[in-house]
Order: structure tokens, then sequence, then C-alpha cells
């Protein structure tokens, strides 16, 4: 599978990456700052990219490639400040994919993003979260509405522990015996496994170790 990875300098995306080499796929690696991913690989295409520049975009498919999925580990770069970030580059990201026929996506985003926490902690935590989750609550709506065939993906709190391979899945709500947390390195473990098992297209699922 050759898989192009968005936002692959961040936590989840440099794993994702190794990840999917190590399983034996083609990655193109899209970065806004190549300096900042050092690994090498022969089966690894390190691409420079500003996702809020349309042309920038359409530069990633020169040469006729072809991508079979794509994995979006985009981040805002507005904290728990309000903004338009992911909505922006997503829109500019789906036309893209819609022209050249790819349908597979994985979309990380958060817990909290299906207003899926309970209780005085859960509340809480997406009131201070509730501008970042609007923002992927109006990427996912432009994801959905492209009719994408699409993993959204809502990790727990994030740590950088290193990979185990074991968490729990919930596709609505959250893990109930989850420890409300997950390594990135799970997550990009999850994110690819969903790539290449169909079972998941469709699904929102939350991630805890």
């Amino acid at each position: 599978m050759h898989i192009m990875i968005l936002g692959a300098t961040g936590g989840v995306g440099q794993s994702l990456v190794k990840q999917a080499l190590a399983y034996g796929d083609q990655v193109t690696a899209v970065v806004r700052s190549p300096a900042k991913l050092t690994i090498e690989h022969e089966r690894l295409n390190i691409r420079q990219c500003d996702a809020f520049q349309p042309e920038q975009i359409e530069s990633l498919f020169t040469d006729h490639r072809h991508y079979d999925a794509v994995a979006s580990c985009l981040n805002t770069n507005k904290g728990i400040e309000p903004g338009h970030d992911l909505e922006e580059m997503l829109s500019n990201i789906i036309p893209a994919l819609q022209k050249h026929a790819i349908q597979r996506m994985v979309y990380c985003a958060s817990a909290g993003v299906d207003h899926e926490l309970t209780g005085e902690r859960g509340l809480a935590a997406m009131q201070f979260l509730r501008h970042p989750l609007a923002d992927h609550r109006a990427a996912i709506t432009l994801i959905q509405a492209a009719n994408l065939e699409t993993t959204i993906v809502r990790p727990l709190g994030l740590t950088h522990d290193d990979l185990s391979g074991v968490y729990l899945e919930a596709f609505t709500g959250i893990p109930a015996e989850g420890k409300g947390r997950i390594a990135r390195a799970d997550v990009a473990h999850f994110m690819l496994k969903a790539l290449h098992d169909d079972g998941y297209i469709g699904q929102s699922v939350a991630l805890s170790n």
C-alpha cells in the first residue's frame, strides 16, 4: 500500500511513518519542514507542502503519482484558541483526493469530538478543548460530505510512552475500562491497522490504553 501521511513530523505522524515502513508499505510523508523528519528509508518519499496552499497540495500528485490511502495526523496551530486551521487545510486536501480518485482516509481527531465525554471531568475537558474540537468537527463534516471511506480516530490523553500494541477500542463513547490516555505510538499503530482493515471504514473509534 502507498500511504500519504499528512502531518508527518508530529508525534503520531512520525510514529506512523516508522510503523508503516516496518510493515512494508510505501510512504509519502507530507511535511512543512523536511528538516524535522530525519527518517531515511528506500520506501520513504518526503515532500514539502503547506496544506494551506491548494497549489502545493496539487503538486503532490505530479508524475502521475498514485496513493492508495491518506492518513491525516494534522493538528491546529492555534492550540486551545479559536481557529479554523484544520477546516481550511481539509478544504484544500479533499478536492485533490476527489480529483485523483483517492477514497480511503484515516483521520486522527481527539476524544470529545463526538461530544462523548461524560461526567464532571469529561465535560470540563470538552469545555477546555472546545475550540480545537470544533475545528476537528468542521474538518470531519467536510470529509463526510465528500463520501470518503473514512475512519475517525478519537484518542484520549496522548502520552510519549513506547509502543505497546495493546489498547482498547470503542466505536461509541470511550473505552469503559481505559486509563484515559494512550501512547502516540499506539495511536499510530491503530491508524495503520485501520488502513489495512476495511472493517473500520465508516467508524469513529475511541482509543485508550
